[in-house]
């Protein structure tokens, strides 16, 4: 089925450092032959202010101007358009596009979230030559007008020595790596730390994530039980079976014995 309003992109994503403001466009052009005039766009949940509409070539082509005010929280906000267009043929059309809003710190954290350690990965430290459990987590600057370094990194809050921080530039100045081991096993069944990392960027000089590990023994996989099998039943000695003539046009059924 043909579109008569096609849009570009279908989803529109303002990404940019926190505290500015974020500004995006999005192409509306005819999908059929109908000639299109674009009217006017609304935001359903009020997070995106609809700008200029330009008239790029009549009939065929418009774009649109969207932007998004600066916060003061790294996040992502959603939104909806409503893009309105009066058609050649008397009627009026609406087309919606997805809108996100990322408003990024000016260091992200990849992956966000708790660095876990889980049981049935540390169970195994215990055991003769056993590689350390490592998770990475890697840091990224969203400006790169605005370099960083790593200064300092440690774990806060946990028995000291059990969890081994190594780090790699990536990217110097823009992308770093952050390796997390542990290394023995412990008589603990759960253990929780912080990881604090400073950095020499102006407007962001620490970042910090938790940190869980999980010990013991791995609980065993539940063994699976023999299904029961059957055998045919036979008839007793002396016992004739009677033979069944099938139907014309049905299958032949065997008597329960």
């Amino acid at each position: 089925m043909l579109q008569v309003l096609k849009v570009a992109p279908t989803a529109l994503i303002m990404r940019g450092p926190l505290g500015q403001e974020h500004i995006g466009q999005i192409t509306i052009t005819k999908g059929t032959e109908l000639d299109i005039t674009v009217i006017g766009a609304t935001a359903q949940k009020k997070q995106v202010t609809v700008g200029e509409i330009t008239e790029v070539e009549a009939g065929k082509t418009y774009t649109l101007n969207v932007s998004a005010p600066s916060a003061i929280i790294p996040g992502m906000l959603r939104d909806a358009l409503t893009v309105e267009a009066m058609c050649s043929d008397g009627q009026l059309r609406t087309t919606v596009v997805q809108v996100t809003v990322d408003h990024q710190a000016p260091i992200t954290m990849i992956p966000r979230g708790n660095v876990v350690f889980q049981r049935r990965d540390t169970a195994r430290l215990g055991s003769p030559g056993a590689a350390p459990v490592r998770r990475d987590l890697q840091l990224l600057g969203t400006d790169p007008n605005a370099p960083f370094n790593i200064t300092g990194m440690e774990v806060v809050d946990a028995p000291e020595g059990l969890f081994k921080l190594t780090q790699r530039a990536i990217k110097p100045g823009e992308r770093y790596v952050i390796s997390i081991e542990v290394t023995e096993p412990r008589q603990e069944r759960s253990i929780r730390g912080q990881l604090k990392i400073t950095t020499d960027h102006p407007d962001m000089p620490q970042v910090a994530a938790r940190i869980y590990a999980q010990f013991g023994t791995a609980a065993p996989l539940p063994t699976p039980r023999p299904r029961p099998t059957t055998s045919p039943v036979k008839p007793a000695k002396g016992v004739l079976t009677p033979k069944v003539t099938p139907i014309q046009g049905k299958p032949a059924t065997t008597p329960k014995v």
